[in-house]
């Protein structure tokens, strides 16, 4: 029984790393009698698939967290290239910490979406399943489409598309919606339907417990900064959006992009939230703190910058959560004064990778502070 009321709601989920997969009409897909049966993925696309998916390559960071998640981590021949190593991040990041087969999995290009990929490092790992992005900033939907069949062309296996968070942020509903469809699809593919549906019921129970503590309190006035520097704003995060907070760059025309001095002084919020996804990519936050530019703004008064982890080559539903009440705790601190963030955070990673310890990895990678 979980010791804190602040996750009552979640405290009968069972996690179970099995599951059996829904019965499925079934077609042969070679002379051989092999079993297959369709898809649709997430940019709309019907994929014939194996009814058994043994062997995944991928350069979706999204889909690398997921399989982690979805206990399947023992079935991926081939991994995102860019993970560390590189400019975003010099260290580990926690995914590649709780993976066990780093050292045998062939890298085989990508990381981020839109990014480069080897065919023919795929290949030589022998899929029966290649998993790309279904959401890029400089490709529209239809050109991710394209792209991905001429990629199940070239490879001569099934390509499927998935991304937990993508171009539709109209509102909560539609970013969850994605989250469901992305756990569900892979969850399907993998045969571990049962597995994703209990991931989804953990996130949402967490999710609305933060939100009945802080329902009725003043919404705060709140600037993301990229991670490149202060003066580059983050135009949606999902944790912020869920925390009610008031973002003063809503309503700026554009996505996210540089904002002025003189603007932020007019904006004037009461936090600044500095994205930090690594130590090799964040804001020197003393810096911020001795911006003379930014004289008179109260988070600079007040000193309330705070870092959280943010999405890194997409975005990963366990540290969103970590984000989510790390975020709740400064910006609604008599709310959710009872909260232990260091429990829930150790535990939501716990569920998420079945690997204990992560949490102090996340706190020392992100230069988060452990309140």
């Amino acid at each position: 029984m979980h010791r804190y009321p602040f996750i009552a709601l979640a405290a009968g989920i069972a996690l179970i790393l099995g599951g059996c997969g829904d019965a499925r009409d079934t077609a042969p897909s070679d002379p051989a009698g092999e079993q297959t049966h369709e898809v649709e993925d997430m940019l709309g696309r019907s994929v014939e698939v194996p009814e058994s998916v043994e062997r995944i390559a991928t350069v979706n960071v999204d889909a690398f967290r997921m399989a982690l998640h979805l206990g399947v981590e023992d079935r991926l021949v081939g991994i995102p290239s860019d993970m560390y190593g590189s400019r975003f991040s010099a260290a580990k990041p926690i995914e590649v910490e709780a993976f066990g087969r780093l050292d045998e999995v062939a890298m085989v290009g990508g990381g981020q979406p839109g990014s480069e990929v080897s065919a023919e490092r795929v290949l030589a790992t022998e899929p029966d399943l290649f998993i790309y992005w279904a959401f890029s900033r400089g490709d529209d939907d239809q050109a991710m489409a394209e792209q991905a069949e001429r990629y199940q062309q070239q490879l001569g296996v099934p390509v499927l598309a998935l991304n937990t968070l993508g171009r539709e942020r109209a509102s909560q509903e539609a970013v969850e919606e994605q989250i469901e469809q992305a756990y569900r699809l892979l969850g399907e593919v993998t045969g571990r339907e049962e597995r994703a549906e209990e991931l989804l019921d953990f996130y949402h129970a967490t999710v609305s417990a933060v939100q009945e503590r802080v329902a009725d309190e003043r919404p705060p006035r709140v600037y993301l900064a990229h991670r490149r520097n202060l003066y580059n704003h983050v135009s949606f995060y999902f944790p912020v959006e869920q925390l009610g907070a008031e973002m003063v760059t809503a309503g700026r025309a554009g996505d996210d992009g540089e904002v002025s001095a003189e603007e932020l002084v007019r904006w004037d919020p009461e936090h600044i939230l500095l994205h930090t996804p690594s130590q090799a990519s964040r804001v020197d936050r003393e810096e911020v703190l001795g911006d003379e530019r930014l004289s008179g703004v109260e988070a600079i008064e007040a000193e309330r910058i705070h870092r959280f982890k943010g999405t890194y080559m997409g975005w990963d539903l366990a540290t969103g959560l970590i984000d989510l009440v790390h975020m709740g705790r400064v910006l609604y601190p008599e709310a959710m004064a009872e909260v232990d963030l260091r429990e829930q955070g150790e535990e939501i990673l716990e569920v998420f990778y079945d690997d204990p310890g992560l949490y102090d990895r996340l706190l020392k990678l992100s230069s988060l502070e452990d309140d």
